[in-house]
């Protein structure tokens, strides 16, 4: 009996792989068809009076399979703005099917390698797919020296997919973008960078130091505010761009997690891991601190992004915000790449 079973399961498999083998060419044909359909979601970008925000990075610093560096999308008014650009963001945002080469502009918070590692990727592949101008980028002093930068190294690829690629050449000055600068006036902490079709957006300056200038910013559309912290302390600076938010997408650090976590990387021989976790806890938002200033800026949710550590799972996300809800009374949420938050 046994042996007519297993019988029957090979030949039942060779005759599924036969048939397969017998109709290859219109299998292969359904797939480049099904490849080739595969349209960008509009619905993200919709101009139906919401504000939609899609989680496309929150990973730590390091770089990782797992998750995206930092990177945060909004749509709003039927535009979608872009706030920094981490490893993995690319990838992040084709996973999540949005139009890319319909980006408004892209906003840097700060030059940290892990806030635009992907920003050249991200120019680079909207200019091949389509894009018909140069991608606004806008950031803090220095922006135009990193385009530069950028334009360098990738010279010999413009060049080579320009000579192959006509319509490429004919728009070749969308292949390295546009550089925008913010400066601030004098004495100010706050200023607008966007001001259209009822969308503003200021940069503001939070307490990231050593590195200055380091932005977040306010987005404002049809009576809603959201503030996006880049990387930043818990500051009384950055109290009046919290204040009365709908939506605050901030770092997080987890400092009781990372202050238990050193002693072991100590006795593990991790010194310069120890070290590094040590220098880095003074200019993140610790999550306590942070549930404070939320609560007292009446932010009505709090969603956390740059997460560190990250956390993986169920267990440690609920010990990364442990302690939180005690103070912060409002929605708190643990951001995940590709999460989506509609206001």
């Amino acid at each position: 009996m046994k042996r007519k079973i297993t019988f029957a399961v090979l030949t039942l498999l060779v005759g599924a792989i036969l048939l397969v083998f017998l109709n290859r060419d219109r299998l292969l044909d359904m797939a480049i068809r099904e490849r080739l359909q595969r349209k960008p979601d509009m619905s993200f970008v919709a101009d139906d009076g919401h504000i939609r925000v899609l989680l496309c990075g929150t990973g730590t610093p390091e770089v990782s399979t797992a998750r995206a560096q930092a990177c945060t999308l909004v749509a709003a008014g039927g535009k979608m703005f872009l706030f920094d650009v981490g490893d993995g963001a690319v990838r992040s945002l084709e996973k999540s099917n949005v139009p890319i080469t319909l980006l408004e502009r892209v906003f840097i918070t700060h030059f940290h390698s892990d806030h635009f590692n992907d920003l050249a990727t991200l120019i680079n592949a909207s200019w091949i797919w389509g894009r018909e101008t140069p991608l606004e980028v806008e950031g803090p002093v220095g922006m135009q020296a990193v385009l530069n930068g950028f334009a360098k190294s990738y010279a010999l690829d413009e060049g080579y997919r320009s000579t192959n690629m006509p319509h490429l050449a004919a728009r070749r000055d969308v292949a390295f973008g546009k550089a925008l600068e913010i400066s601030f006036p004098e004495g100010k902490r706050s200023t607008r960078v966007y001001d259209k079709d009822g969308i503003t957006i200021d940069a503001v300056l939070v307490a990231h130091d050593p590195v200055k200038p380091a932005l977040g910013y306010v987005l404002r559309y049809r009576g809603k505010k959201i503030f996006i912290s880049g990387d930043t302390e818990v500051s009384p600076a950055n109290i009046a761009a919290m204040r009365g938010t709908d939506l605050a997408i901030h770092e997080a650090y987890a400092t009781h997690v990372v202050r238990r976590a050193i002693p072991q990387m100590k006795k593990l021989g991790m010194t310069a891991d120890a070290e590094v976790a040590e220098r880095t806890i003074p200019y993140h938002a610790d999550n306590i601190a942070l549930a404070r200033q939320a609560e007292a800026a009446g932010v009505k949710r709090l969603v956390l992004t740059h997460l560190t550590p990250y956390p993986g799972n169920f267990v440690t996300r609920r010990l990364f915000v442990q302690g939180m809800s005690d103070i912060y009374k409002g929605e708190l949420t643990v951001g995940q790449d590709g999460m989506i938050i509609i206001l």
